[in-house]
């Protein structure tokens, strides 16, 4: 069979066309508000931040949990991985803030800094890849093999450039960075230039085929991917806290619905008794999508209580509210971003299911069918 004769998807979305463009195309709009609100009406960071962390960010990191430890059989099944591993993280970021002092947080800052960028393209990637599967197109293609080179090279790019030129402070404290020649950094400008050129042809020659609109529809969020990281790293270089509210705000809108969409493949037959409460939310329905969102402030609001709680059991022992609140969201945050290099693989037949990509029958099951 020729590629030409392949049939086009029944569907070229992940969630719906209208879902996809609110979570996965409109949110990158996220990042311009932020770069207006601190460079053009001068908005503080704090304010910035605190607003990401209600919206989306705190939203974002809890509704982790309920894809972890709302569901039994998850964490049971690599109980170190999803549940001592986090432990150890959240002992090191103690550790790092009693006995290291300013050393410590530039370390918390740094791997901050340097996995959140991953984690951001990473999950990029796994949206893509969604795509790329869902879209009919044969993985042999030429841009097919471009995207992610030409994603993660893009984003090296904007990652260096912004250590090259500065500001390399996040938080208030300046990173750990190794300098580089600007001939090294701009270099890689030249890779991007080829390989878009290369995209660009391979879409065009590919024009006619039937995996057409799906191949523009992956173009099209790539320009976003784009966006969301051009703006933080080039634009916003005077707030470094806005910068990074920016994308974390962007990266949780993404994240949320794709976590939404995995409930509801996950729970489609209804609830599990061994998941009552992420099963239940997780029922399709705009109700339910409401509750899910609520239940996830609801338990944003629960950790900030616990912040407050046990700044007012330290008070006068040098760990106020502020300490407490870096401690908790550093720990919570670096162990997402663990979380989610665990539990999102694509390459697994049971989460390519539940994330809308359609998994052929092993070769054996085939022939004797």
């Amino acid at each position: 069979m020729s590629t030409a004769d392949l049939a086009a998807p029944r569907s070229l979305f992940i969630l719906s066309p209208t879902k996809d463009f609110l979570f996965f195309f409109l949110s990158v709009t996220a990042v311009l508000f932020a770069w207006l609100a601190a460079t053009v009406f001068k908005v503080p960071g704090f304010y910035i931040l605190a607003t990401v962390a209600v919206i989306s960010n705190g939203p974002h990191l809890i509704s982790t949990w309920t894809r972890v430890y709302f569901d039994a059989r998850e964490w049971k099944r690599q109980p170190f991985l999803l549940i001592g591993v986090p432990l150890l993280i959240a002992g090191f970021v103690v550790f790092a803030n009693l006995a290291l002092g300013t050393t410590g947080t530039r370390i918390l800052n740094s791997a901050i800094l340097y996995w959140a960028t991953w984690h951001f393209v990473a999950q990029n990637w796994g949206i893509l890849r969604i795509y790329q599967r869902k879209s009919g197109e044969p993985e042999t293609s030429l841009a097919m093999r471009v995207e992610k080179p030409l994603l993660m090279v893009f984003v090296l790019w904007c990652l260096l450039h912004r250590i090259h030129i500065g500001p390399r402070v996040l938080f208030g404290y300046e990173v750990f960075w190794v300098p580089l020649p600007a001939a090294v950094v701009n270099g890689l400008l030249g890779p991007v230039a080829f390989l878009l050129a290369v995209y660009l042809f391979d879409r065009f020659r590919n024009r006619n085929q039937p995996w057409a609109k799906a191949a523009w529809l992956r173009a099209a969020f790539l320009g976003c991917a784009a966006i969301g990281f051009f703006v933080p790293f080039h634009f916003i270089t005077t707030d470094d806290t806005s910068a990074f509210a920016a994308a974390a705000c962007w990266h949780g809108f993404q994240y949320l619905g794709i976590v939404r969409h995995y409930h509801r493949s996950t729970w489609k037959a209804g609830v599990d008794p061994d998941a009552k409460i992420v099963s239940w939310l997780g029922q399709p329905g705009y109700l339910r999508g409401t509750l899910y969102f609520a239940f996830l402030l609801a338990m944003a609001g629960a950790v900030y209580a616990v912040i407050y709680a046990g700044a007012f059991v330290t008070r006068g022992k040098g760990w106020d509210a502020y300490t407490w609140g870096g401690v908790v969201w550093v720990s919570l945050t670096l162990s997402h971003y663990w979380l989610d290099g665990v539990i999102w693989k694509l390459r697994r037949p049971e989460l390519a299911s539940r994330v809308g990509i359609e998994v052929p029958a092993p070769a054996a099951a085939a022939t004797e069918a």
